[in-house]
């Protein structure tokens, strides 16, 4: 069992083991800030606080003839977990906050003789947030509400990259509920089956940048990179119900990604809030109803995938808990593979029974703790069995 890279930890860089065969068992817990002193200072001397795992807000508060605010407070809250924090701009009237769990944002802007400035906005996985405001001269008691919006020109990064959402991970179909289909949305971008790469890795996928193999693509979760550096692919899967974004990136990487390649994919998981969420449910294919044959062979098919989610908070505006898990109980038949010495025995059999079985589950903790700094663990399980071409299982 390799070794694989997970990203620095307070400063210090942690490795993490996990199996890369058919029956995997694989735990990570991973701590991240979110917005605490020391690293906010951290970021604000870089310019970019962009994380593996995270967005940030950050731009310039300027009045009416573009003239740059100083000293105004920039206060950034989040309703669905009681996030909240004041900075204030720079002598140019620069500000950034980050990295910041994705999800919506309300940035409010005060300074003196100016009217209170209270924007919406939304925060991506990997991506910095325009936050430029001009505000308008008039009492500290007036306010000038404005709506960003989730579609954004990025600006403030260099690069082909996108971020597909929650929203469009729920709702468009997904045949098998493998989350990385979604990124063939994307030009140039092709998912590859880890059976390319090697016979071990059935039910493994990996993502393909321009033509170039998506061995060498990585893969981050949470920040923690879970790309199998022996064969491709990754090494666990993750269900679609635990994933809220992710974004990916097909040229230069920027500061957001610690790691070059022919691409990369930045996914975070969902956590959880003040008001409880979840949701429930269970697929049905049939070679009854429908299914197409496999290599000009009607081979009998059926798969039942069901599971489901449920995240809500522990403690109000603190400590906040997500939970999720699949299950996928697929049975089909595979044409056999002989020579023609055994023509006869073919005829009668010509296909070979290729179970396949998968749970895999997601657990996660949120903790919004003192002085701003926010810290996430999170836990994988994954473990399949199949049997292939090659007899592995």
């Amino acid at each position: 069992m390799p070794f694989v890279k997970c990203p620095k930890v307070f400063g210090f860089r942690v490795r993490c083991v996990s199996a890369i065969k058919h029956v995997s068992l694989s735990a990570a817990i991973a701590f991240a800030t979110v917005s605490g002193g020391f690293f906010f200072l951290l970021n604000h001397a870089v310019g970019q606080a962009i994380s593996v795992n995270g967005g940030s807000i950050q731009g310039t508060i300027t009045d009416g003839s573009g003239a740059a605010v100083s000293n105004a407070a920039v206060i950034v809250s989040s309703k669905q977990t009681g996030f909240s924090k004041i900075i204030k701009t720079d002598a140019a009237g620069l500000y950034t906050i980050g990295p910041l769990t994705p999800g919506d944002y309300r940035v409010s802007i005060e300074a003196s003789g100016f009217q209170k400035l209270i924007a919406d906005t939304v925060v991506l996985t990997g991506t910095a947030t325009n936050g430029n405001y001009k505000l308008a001269v008039g009492a500290a008691t007036e306010e000038v509400t404005v709506s960003a919006g989730a579609i954004q020109v990025n600006t403030e990064q260099a690069g082909v990259q996108n971020v597909i959402t929650a929203q469009q991970i729920e709702t468009l179909p997904i045949n098998g509920r493998n989350f990385l289909d979604l990124a063939q949305l994307e030009p140039g971008v092709m998912l590859q089956s880890g059976q390319d790469f090697d016979p071990t890795k059935a039910g493994y996928s990996a993502i393909s940048f321009s033509g170039v193999s998506g061995r060498t693509t990585r893969i981050l979760l949470d920040g923690q990179d879970i790309t199998d550096e022996t064969v491709g692919t990754t090494i666990f899967n993750v269900s679609q119900g635990a994933i809220d974004q992710f974004q990916i990136s097909r040229s230069n990487n920027d500061v957001s990604g610690e790691i070059g390649s022919t691409g990369q994919v930045l996914v975070s998981t969902h956590t959880g809030t003040n008001a409880f969420h979840g949701n429930a449910f269970y697929d049905f294919q049939d070679h009854g109803v429908g299914f197409a044959a496999v290599n000009g062979q009607d081979a009998p098919f059926q798969r039942n995938q069901f599971g489901g989610s449920v995240g809500g908070p522990i403690l109000h505006d603190k400590l906040f808990f997500f939970t999720n898990a699949e299950r996928i109980k697929q049975d089909e038949s595979s044409p056999a593979q002989l020579g023609s010495v055994f023509s006869g025995l073919l005829s009668q059999y010509p296909n070979v029974p290729a179970p396949f079985r998968q749970t895999y589950s997601t657990g996660r903790l949120d903790y919004s703790g003192p002085w701003g700094v926010h810290y996430f663990a999170r836990i994988n399980y994954d473990v399949n069995s199949t049997v292939t071409s090659g007899n592995n299982s």
